[in-house]
């Protein structure tokens, strides 16, 4: 069951309502003080009967009043020194309220990564199944924004590499990165890419660079036409969002309540979005092995 926190609520009063404990609604969301919920807070009320991933982050998660680096890193089954090198906090005990924080991503060996996209691109460029590419190249974008300007480096021969398929995520890492001079120039680099669709995906990182001086890291940009429905229900009234626009997001990976089939058959994941130029609300949905179509 799908239920929106109201003016007035508090976590124990929503679970008398639906005949479960506290315990049951924080095990079945990302909730670090039973006292802190808010208006407007999406929750999964658990059902007998429906199992459901945990809602509330991956592979961000948006910092509420109460939260704490040690909840989270239990939260996320991640120690607190990953959490703080990932998003670069030099105080694990100062985080702020809003910010986005990657999450379930440890740093890693960035010359190891590097051969391995390397490599790869090179042997099985053309022949790669899809689950090659989200598992090596999709999941390793985030790895790369782990570590922050750092990758820079090591991305910048990538783009570069014979293969299309790396320079494309070669792009999207930077443009997840999002931040510093070097990730700027690297992208103005990758403009003069041979491929049209690097090309345009370069361009939408350069516009979500732009966005980030002034909205921080927690604007985004959608990289492909998208369906923004008004509830994480694929039947519920929508809207098309063209490519290239902004979004903040608000709540990540909220699973469908009433265990809708995902496309590869699995849980349908949605996200909680707000479009920025118009102040609307709404939901995402994620597509094969449950990707972002969000830069």
């Amino acid at each position: 069951m799908f239920y929106i926190v109201k003016s007035g609520d508090s976590l124990s009063g929503i679970a008398t309502r639906f005949r479960i404990s506290v315990m049951e609604i924080m095990e079945a969301n990302v909730i670090c003080n039973p006292n802190l919920i808010f208006p407007g807070q999406p929750l999964i009320i658990p059902e007998p009967g429906v199992e459901l991933p945990k809602a509330g982050g991956f592979p961000y998660y948006v910092v509420q009043f109460g939260d704490s680096l040690w909840c989270l890193s239990n939260q996320f089954s991640q120690s607190i020194g990953s959490l703080s090198a990932s998003n670069q906090i030099p105080d694990p005990n100062q985080i702020f309220v809003g910010r986005e924080l990657l999450v379930r991503f440890d740093q890693p060996n960035p010359f190891e990564l590097f051969n391995q996209w390397n490599q790869t691109g090179l042997e099985s460029c053309g022949e790669m199944s899809s689950l090659q590419i989200h598992g090596i190249y999709y999941i390793g974008t985030f790895r790369w924004e782990s570590l922050g300007e750092r990758a820079v480096p090591y991305l910048l021969p990538l783009l570069r590499h014979s293969c299309d398929t790396v320079r494309y995520y070669t792009v999207l890492s930077l443009g997840r990165i999002g931040t510093g001079t070097s990730t700027r120039l690297a992208l103005q680099q990758a403009l003069r890419d041979s491929e049209t669709s690097v090309v345009e995906l370069a361009r939408l990182a350069l516009q979500r660079f732009q966005l980030v001086q002034t909205w921080t890291k927690r604007i985004h940009i959608t990289i492909s036409e998208q369906v923004l429905f008004n509830q994480p229900n694929s039947n519920s009234a929508s809207i098309s969002v063209p490519k290239g626009t902004p979004v903040i997001g608000l709540r990540w990976n909220i699973p469908s309540p009433t265990a809708e089939e995902g496309p590869l058959g699995d849980i349908q994941i949605y996200d909680l979005v707000q479009l920025p130029e118009t102040g609307q609300t709404g939901y995402f949905p994620r597509v094969g092995y449950n990707a972002i179509l969000i830069m």
